[in-house]
């Protein structure tokens, strides 16, 4: 009995000192060797699972394929279910072209290559479909209608699209009301002697509405608040410097903005129902936007003063005019917050189509939706389909104008890039028809 508590002892003594071991090396490990190890028992993992999932819906080869052309966006492989149960096998990967009858392939545009696409294009039988969110700086080509009419279906922001989702940046119709961060004028007013009472917050400082030619021309005539990298008077608090940009919808920064009476608000590009994150993030704060961008935004106004336009006030000095009317008026001001002060929305439009599409704010349900359309169209088969084809209305993006003189420049470097797309958009029509 003796002899055995011994061995016991030893043994434990043995696996502690082994498990010390273990854990004095694990804790001098390099990261270099972390991710090594990582490395090794993840990498098979993601392979059988991959693989395994294709297998898994190659097994049903009765439903039709849908095969997203373009890499890294949705990134999904799987059998769908759409309504009246209709089922379609979609895949991610362009390769499989060749092993499977496809009868669609969809574009995400950001990601697409003119110079790779699935030839020769059968019109007649093979259905293209074209998902785009983003402003023209993505893809210039797509300005024209030339590009736009080799696909037969869009999912984009405008209202004109097949998937239509002109409120993406619109989380809730909650967050317009809110007051969570809204500061009441009298409030906003003490704050004067510290901050301007317009803020400017912006990276990308060249673009195709010559935005900071605009606000350039603004500060002569009144303060104006400039973080980010274009035309930077003011530092962003320590707490919001790092990475800020990814940190533009947390609580903490909102609050931060929200002590403006006005926002700039002005896109990189002038598209109809191209509405972006500027616009809304000041409705959710509860600052006025001053904006320039999609020619039919009071459609999408919460309430009709719910923010000004530099069209309204064609030149800066009128703007500075008009803001400094509304500074000494806080009567006036009020007027542009009714969706904060009676938290009420009097837009019908604005409300009916949050309702009836409520997949529009998440990218990953438009491209569901987007993919459940194509799949009927598939089975119904029904119209040939070459009558169905995307036209400039589903992504209307005219010749770059400025937010200075509302005109167009014709020495702004993205007018010529306009002109050079238009180029392009031939050459490529005339590659893939030929």
């Amino acid at each position: 009995m003796v002899k055995l508590k011994r061995i016991l002892n030893y043994n434990m003594r043995l696996v502690n000192k082994v498990i010390l071991y273990i854990y004095r090396r694990i804790s001098r490990l390099t990261l270099n060797e972390v991710l090594f190890i990582c490395a090794v028992f993840l990498i098979p993992f993601f392979i059988w699972f991959w693989s395994n999932r294709e297998a898994k819906l190659s097994v049903n080869s009765s439903n039709p394929v849908i095969v997203w052309w373009t890499h890294g966006f949705p990134s999904t492989s799987e059998t769908i279910t759409c309504e009246d149960n209709l089922k379609c096998d979609v895949y991610s990967d362009n390769n499989l072209g060749n092993a499977y009858n496809v009868e669609a392939y969809l574009f995400y545009a950001s990601n697409i290559n003119f110079d790779d696409l699935p030839l020769p294009r059968k019109a007649r039988d093979v259905i293209w479909g074209l998902y785009h969110e983003e402003s023209p700086r993505n893809v210039r080509e797509l300005l024209h209608e030339k590009t736009l009419s080799l696909f037969n279906f869009s999912a984009t922001f405008s209202r004109y699209s097949d998937i239509p989702f002109p409120l993406q940046y619109l989380d809730s119709l909650s967050d317009i009301t809110s007051k969570e961060y809204y500061i009441p004028t009298t409030e906003k007013n003490g704050l004067l002697k510290d901050i301007s009472p317009v803020l400017y917050l912006q990276t990308d400082c060249e673009t195709a509405t010559e935005r900071d030619a605009y606000v350039r021309e603004l500060m002569k005539y009144i303060n104006i608040d400039s973080y980010g990298d274009c035309l930077k008077n003011k530092e962003l608090p320590q707490k919001f410097k790092d990475d800020y940009l990814n940190k533009l919808n947390d609580n903490e920064f909102l609050h931060y903005i929200a002590r403006y009476k006005f926002v700039l608000a002005l896109e990189n590009g002038v598209c109809e129902d191209y509405v972006t994150e500027k616009f809304w993030r000041a409705i959710k704060v509860g600052s006025v936007p001053i904006y320039f961008g999609s020619p039919s935004i009071k459609d999408w106004f919460p309430n009709d003063k719910s923010a000004i336009l530099i069209q309204d006030h064609p030149t800066p000095a009128n703007m500075s005019e008009h803001i400094k009317k509304l500074l000494k008026n806080d009567h006036l001001y009020d007027e542009h917050l009714t969706h904060k002060t009676k938290e009420s929305i009097t837009n019908k439009r604005l409300i009916e189509e949050f309702r009836m599409r409520p997949y529009q704010t998440d990218a990953l349900n438009v491209a569901n939706k987007f993919e459940c359309l194509v799949c009927r169209k598939i089975h119904e088969k029904k119209t040939r389909l070459q009558e169905h084809i995307v036209n400039k209305s589903h992504y209307d993006c005219p010749k770059p104008v400025s937010a200075l003189t509302l005109t167009v420049n014709p020495s702004n470097d993205w007018v010529y890039l306009w002109h050079q797309a238009e180029k392009d958009a031939e050459e490529i029509f005339k590659r893939v028809y030929s």
